[in-house]
C-alpha cells in the first residue's frame, strides 16, 4: 500500500467506505492486501536496527528478516498440521555459512561461505565482510562483546580467521559443545553487515557506528527496510536476488497496534492477514477465532516460561519452606485450563520441555493446601502475611493467574494486593529488587539448558535472577559443565542443577507458553524456530 496513518486513522480506515477508497484493506472478502502483500499486526516497536544492540521484541522480529545467520535452525514439518513446520533440538541448517566442520577437539569451527551470496549493494557476502561483523560483534557497544566471551570462548579478534575468501574459522578457548556452538551461530545477533556501508559513517567516538547503525539496515537477508516509521508501521521489500529465492510476499507492513482488542478488531475485519508478537494474542482471544471459517490457528509447544517470581530478599520469602509452601498452594492444574485455554502446560521443571536435558519428573509439587499449611507451620511466619504480587498491564494471562494464586494464598495465610504495572515500570522495579511476588516470564532464544539456567539462576546474573537467589553448589554446577565438550556428562549435570532449584523452590512453577499465530485460513508455510521470531520468506498462500 505504502501510505502510512496513525492508529485512530488506519483502525478507521480499515471498515467501510475508508478501507475502499485506500484500494483494499478490510475490503476483500479474505485477503487485508493483494496476495504479493502480508499486512501484520504486532504489539512492539524497534528500539534499534543493529543487530549488536537492539533489545526490543520488535527490532529482532524486523531483523530476523533484514539479516542472515551465520547457521540456521532447521525446521521439520509438523505432524497433523497443514503448512507448519517447526525447529527440533540439536538440528542445523547451512545459512551464510553453507557446511562447517570442527577442529581440535571442538575447539576450533570452520566456517564456508556460501558461493554466490550478496549483500542488496551487490557487493558480496565473503570473509572480510563476516570478519568484520564478528569483530564488531566482539567490540562495539552491544552485549555482543559480553556474550560471545561467555558462549564461544572467543576473547579477541585475533581468535577469528580468515583462511581464505569464503573460509573463516573460530579459534576458542577450548571444547566447547558443539551443539551450543551451532546454536549461538543462529542468532540473527551473529550476521554479516555490509562492511562498505558502516565504515563511511564511523567517528572517533563511535568507531563502529552505532548510532547509525540504529536506523540503517546492512543485513544480506530476504528483505529490505523501505520504511521504518516508530509508533506507526515498518515496511520490508523482497529481495528477487535472495539465495532462498524470491518469496511470495514481497512486500510485509507491520501495523503498530497496542491493543489486543483493537488486533482481535482488525483481523476479524480482515484488515490484517496476521497477528505476531508477545504477547500477540491473549489464549481467551485466541478461543475466540477456533470456529471461524476465515482464519486458522498455528499452535505448537515451545520454550517460554511463566512462574511467580518470589523475592529472596524479602522475608518471608527468603525461608524455603515458605516458598514450598507457595507451590504447593498455586493451583495449576486450575490454571492451565481457564487461564491458557489449551495453548499452553503445567510447568514440571524451570528446564522447559523441549530443551534437553529437561526432567519432568523431579518436582514433588502438586495443589496440596494441607501441606502447604503444614509448611506455613513449620516455617514458624506469623500469618496473616501481607504481599504485594506485581502482573504487566496488559498481558491478560498474568492478571487473570494472579487472582487464582490470590485467592488460594489466602487460605494459607498470606494477605495478597495484586498490582498493575506498565511493562517499563514492571522491569525497573524487577531488576531493582524492589518486587515482592511478580509473575515473569522468560525465552531463551539458545535452546540449552545451561544457556537458559545461568541468567536465571547463578547468583552473579543481574536484572534476569529476579528470585535474588544465590547458592554456591549450583553457582559451581553450572560454571563447570557450560562448556562442558562430554555431552552424557553435561546432561546430567543439567539434572543435578535442575533438582537443586526446585528443591530450593526458587520459582512458584506456572506454565510453558505455546507459540501460537492467529491468520488468514489459506497462509500456509509457517516456520518456528527457537527464538520465536517471524520469518516471513516461507509464508505463502496454499
Amino acid at each position: 500500500m505504502g501510505i502510512t496513518s496513525d492508529r485512530r486513522t488506519f483502525l478507521k480506515l480499515s471498515s467501510g467506505a475508508g478501507a475502499a477508497a485506500l484500494g483494499g484493506i478490510g475490503a476483500l472478502p479474505v485477503q487485508a492486501q493483494a496476495s504479493s502483500t502480508l499486512t501484520v499486526a504486532w504489539d512492539t516497536d524497534i528500539d534499534s536496527l543493529d543487530p549488536h544492540v537492539f533489545k526490543s521484541v520488535g527490532g529482532y522480529a524486523v531483523q530476523c528478516n533484514l539479516y542472515d545467520p551465520v547457521v540456521g535452525w532447521k525446521v521439520r514439518p509438523v505432524e497433523g498440521s497443514k503448512g507448519v513446520s517447526r525447529s527440533f533440538p540439536n538440528e542445523f541448517e547451512g545459512s551464510i555459512a553453507e557446511s562447517w566442520t570442527f577442529e581440535r577437539d571442538g575447539a576450533t569451527i570452520v566456517l564456508k561461505i556460501r558461493p554466490g551470496m550478496k549483500f542488496p549493494s551487490g557487493r558480496p557476502v565473503d570473509s572480510a565482510a563476516l570478519k568484520y561483523s564478528l569483530d564488531r560483534a566482539l567490540q562495539s557497544p552491544g552485549y555482543m562483546r559480553f556474550i560471545m566471551p561467555r558462549m564461544l570462548q572467543v576473547t579477541k579478534p585475533e581468535e577469528i580467521v580468515v583462511r581464505d575468501p569464503m573460509t573463516i574459522a573460530l579459534d576458542m578457548k577450548g571444547p566447547t559443545p558443539q551443539p551450543m556452538v551451532l546454536n549461538f551461530l543462529s542468532l540473527m545477533t551473529i550476521t554479516a553487515l555490509d562492511p562498505e556501508l558502516i565504515k563511511p559513517n564511523a567517528t572517533e567516538k563511535d568507531p563502529w557506528a552505532a548510532e547509525w547503525a540504529k536506523r540503517n539496515a546492512v543485513g544480506s537477508g530476504p528483505y529490505t527496510l523501505v520504511t521504518n516509521t516508530p509508533g506507526v508501521e515498518v515496511v520490508l521489500e523482497a529481495r528477487k536476488d535472495h539465495w532462498r529465492g524470491t518469496p511470495q510476499f514481497q512486500k510485509i507492513v507491520l501495523k503498530f497496534v497496542p491493543n489486543e482488542a483493537d488486533r482481535v478488531l482488525l483481523l476479524k475485519r480482515k484488515a490484517i492477514d496476521l497477528v505476531i508478537g508477545r504477547p500477540g494474542l491473549s489464549p481467551r482471544n485466541i478461543k475466540t477465532f477456533e470456529n471461524e471459517k476465515d482464519f486458522r490457528i498455528v499452535t505448537v509447544p515451545d520454550t517460554t516460561c511463566h512462574w511467580l517470581a518470589m523475592n529472596q530478599t524479602k522475608a518471608p520469602l527468603d525461608n524455603v519452606k515458605v516458598r514450598q509452601a507457595i507451590n504447593y498452594a498455586i493451583p495449576v492444574a486450575a490454571i492451565v485450563p481457564n487461564v491458557l485455554m489449551g495453548y499452553g502446560s503445567a510447568m514440571k521443571s524451570p528446564v522447559p520441555a523441549l530443551t534437553p536435558g529437561h526432567d519432568g519428573s523431579l518436582s514433588p509439587y502438586k495443589f496440596d493446601l494441607d501441606k502447604a499449611k503444614a509448611l506455613m507451620k513449620e516455617a514458624g511466619v506469623t500469618t496473616p502475611v501481607t504481599l504485594d504480587l506485581a502482573v504487566r498491564i496488559g498481558w491478560q494471562p498474568h492478571e487473570e493467574a494472579a487472582v487464582w494464586i490470590q485467592r488460594e494464598l489466602e487460605k494459607i495465610g498470606f494477605k495478597i494486593n495484586i498490582t498493575r504495572q506498565t511493562d517499563a515500570t514492571f522491569r525497573q522495579l524487577a531488576t531493582k529488587g524492589d518486587m515482592q511476588l511478580s509473575i515473569e516470564t522468560w525465552q531463551s532464544w539458545v535452546n540449552d539448558p545451561f544457556f537458559h539456567m545461568v541468567p536465571l539462576f547463578h547468583s552473579t546474573s543481574k536484572g534476569t535472577n529476579t528470585a535474588f537467589y544465590s547458592n554456591p553448589a549450583l553457582d559451581k554446577i553450572l560454571d563447570e559443565n557450560y562448556h562442558e565438550p562430554n555431552a552424557e556428562k553435561r546432561l546430567a549435570a543439567a539434572k543435578a542443577a535442575q533438582k537443586i532449584v526446585i528443591d530450593d523452590a526458587v520459582w512458584g512453577m506456572l506454565w510453558y507458553d505455546n507459540w501460537t499465530r492467529v491468520m488468514r485460513n489459506d497462509i500456509v508455510g509457517v516456520e518456528k524456530r527457537w527464538d520465536t521470531f517471524d520469518r516471513f520468506t516461507s509464508l505463502k498462500t496454499g
